[in-house]
């Protein structure tokens, strides 16, 4: 039997080595300039001579020098234009503009051609499925195209999903930009700037726009497209491959209570893997992802409408959750060991490499990890139901026996999966008390350890700096009330005094 690392190594040496991805312009990765396949007359019907030459020798040529001159002035290391283009978070505006000028024209030229073609029937059928009928598809793109303000472009786009949509960018913009919301892989192109047409057009952009389909090079797209499904089966292969082979490890007590006072004691690691975990999330699943205030007014950034779960997920929580990050550790070490590496162990002296290691590793195995199929994802996704019910659980007890003792009308619930009082400040209820309002959040505890005029609360979780006016603790047998003005956080645990006691109910 070969091992997973044998497996990988041949089934990543097969898909780069596919036929149908060699075809996808190695020439056009290089950052370089890519040669007109035809004359600058030979679509004169549609693109008139003295527009292409100008647009190919001082647009495009132009983006290119730009690009360059810009690459040269900070070592970025040795790039492809796909690489940039598909991480363009991490560069400059300057060239964000001009490499996807240089993207989006190396892939137009070979989108056009002077003979008339037509789609194969694979694609056909793909597109109408997803628009009824190719008349309907050309309307749309037409449609889209015509309602681009100003600069840009309109795509015909294959989803991570394995859907066609049609979609427009601003600019030089490209869809598979990963700053583009919801794109996807180019399949084809329209430029819809005015330099691409304002000479034989002038004004007349919708003619433009409707002349473009007698000069579609369907041989390129109808390449690209089965390329682009080729890729998907045999990175869906290996996945099925890995995901047989790598299952998650359970986590024990006394790793999770080694794990909670990890993330107590060290808040940086909870802090890196909090931002890691939405970044791979973003990445992961971004039909389902969301910044802050994009899916409504007032709502956080993560997961919405995901897994048949509407509105903000529940799975926002594994990224500050310990338990999954111990899950994730074991899955991990699973992993390492079946490949003979040496496996992730956290202790006071090597946190910091730890930590880089297993975030790495999570990056190169998130679509097994993060595949709603693979036991590692169940796990995580039982694991914060579990203690989010928990934790629900453990508000409802306190909001109850608060509004017993003050009177309903006193005592409000706050929290909720993505509320930004709740998340941002720690807000889980608000409280009249002698006419003045209090905020709390509530928080469960194992033990007690009395020390002098000190209170010390112990395996609390999430220990950490609340704005809250006050701390409520609770083992579902007593709560406690604190003044929050005086706490603090020591060895991993709240440490009140005595006397920020505002009372107790037994």
């Amino acid at each position: 039997m070969k091992s997973i690392l044998e497996k990988t190594s041949v089934l990543l040496e097969q898909i780069q080595k596919s036929e149908s991805k060699n075809f996808l312009l190695t020439e056009m990765k290089k950052i370089g300039i890519e040669k007109l396949p035809y004359s600058y007359s030979s679509l004169k019907q549609f693109i008139d001579s003295e527009t292409m030459d100008i647009h190919y020798n001082k647009h495009y040529k132009g983006y290119v020098k730009k690009l360059n001159d810009a690459l040269s002035k900070k070592d970025y290391g040795d790039l492809e234009l796909e690489q940039i283009v598909k991480s363009i978070s991490r560069f400059p505006k300057v060239i964000r503009n001009n490499a996807g000028g240089a993207f989006n024209h190396a892939l137009f030229w070979k989108m056009l051609s002077p003979k008339k073609q037509n789609p194969s029937d694979k694609l056909l059928d793909k597109i109408n499925k997803h628009f009824e009928s190719f008349k309907n598809f050309k309307t749309r793109f037409e449609d889209v195209a015509q309602k681009r303000f100003g600069s840009g472009w309109v795509w015909l786009v294959l989803t991570k999903k394995g859907r066609l949509k049609i979609m427009s960018t601003p600019n030089q913009d490209n869809p598979l930009m990963n700053v583009i919301k919801r794109g996807g892989y180019p399949l084809l192109g329209l430029d819809l700037w005015e330099h691409a047409y304002y000479l034989k057009y002038q004004n007349k952009r919708d003619e433009y726009i409707k002349g473009f389909w007698d000069f579609v090079n369907w041989e390129f797209v109808n390449k690209m497209y089965e390329m682009k499904t080729k890729t998907t089966l045999n990175e869906n292969y290996f996945r099925r491959i890995i995901l047989s082979e790598s299952v998650d490890e359970k986590c024990s007590t006394r790793e999770n209570s080694f794990y909670r006072e990890l993330f107590n004691k060290y808040p940086n690691i909870k802090k890196d893997f909090n931002e890691w975990i939405e970044k791979t999330l973003s990445e992961v699943f971004p039909d389902n992802y969301y910044k802050r205030n994009e899916y409504a007014p007032g709502t956080l950034r993560g997961l919405y409408d995901f897994m048949g779960e509407p509105g903000r997920s529940i799975f926002n929580r594994v990224n500050t959750n310990y338990t999954c990050f111990c899950i994730l550790v074991n899955d991990i070490n699973k992993v390492l060991f079946t490949m003979k590496k040496r496996p992730i162990t956290f202790n006071v002296e090597n946190n910091d490499e730890q930590l880089t290691r297993l975030l790495n590793a999570i990056t190169y195995f998130k679509n097994r990890i993060f595949n709603p199929e693979s036991s590692t994802f169940k796990s995580l996704m039982d694991t914060v139901k579990k203690t989010g019910g928990f934790g629900d659980t453990n508000e409802d007890y306190v909001v109850k026996k608060l509004k017993e003792r003050l009177g309903n009308d006193n005592v409000k619930k706050i929290a909720s999966i993505g509320n930004l009082s709740d998340t941002l400040q720690g807000v889980d209820c608000e409280i009249i008390y002698n006419g003045s309002k209090k905020t709390a959040q509530v928080k469960p505890f194992k033990d007690i350890k009395l020390d002098g005029d000190k209170v010390n609360f112990i395996e609390t979780g999430g220990v950490k700096e609340y704005e809250t006016d006050w701390l409520i603790f609770t083992n579902r047998k007593k709560i406690y009330v604190f003044d929050n003005s005086n706490t603090e956080i020591v060895e991993g645990n709240f440490v009140l005094n005595k006397s920020d006691l505002v009372f107790k109910i037994d």
